[in-house]
């Protein structure tokens, strides 16, 4: 959960704040004829969250003037993130290490000469740590040691 408006007092009005929950590992497909263009499945959902916090923050429920709910078919909708995952491929074992994005691309070069990969779908991938450009980089600098 980030609260913005603690550090940003325009976001809110006084005494009032913003806050933002990312719920992560939530199913992109639901089970049975279930589905997340159903608005009952979001409002559902939502109200885990929402009484999960409340059991840690008591006066979390109450406080609540509006809320914005993106499932994850929102997210691949409005996004373009396919089954609404942030990392560009969950970090699951097969994603993981020398298995990123693929076997035998893992070392940010691609199979066109001169392509690399650099962001999210790379190792070690997901989140906005920069280490998959920054290995990239460090791969294309030794890739350019031999044109000199």
């Amino acid at each position: 959960m980030l609260i913005p408006s603690v550090l940003d007092s325009t976001l809110a009005p006084p005494g009032q704040h913003v806050a933002s929950l990312f719920v992560q590992h939530v199913a992109p497909k639901l089970p049975g004829d279930r589905s997340w263009e159903d608005p009952g499945e979001k409002q559902r959902f939502a109200e885990v969250v929402v009484e999960t916090v409340t059991r840690h923050a008591p006066n979390f429920r109450p406080s609540i003037l509006g809320m914005q709910l993106l499932s994850p078919l929102d997210l691949e909708r409005r996004f373009g993130l396919v089954d609404g995952d942030i990392f560009h491929g969950q970090l699951s074992l097969d994603q993981l290490f020398s298995a990123r994005p693929v076997l035998g691309f893992a070392d940010y070069r691609m199979p066109v000469e001169g392509l690399y990969l650099c962001g999210s779908g790379a190792h070690p991938g997901g989140g906005v740590t920069g280490l998959p450009g920054r290995n990239a980089a460090r791969e294309i600098a030794r890739d350019l040691k031999g044109w000199f």
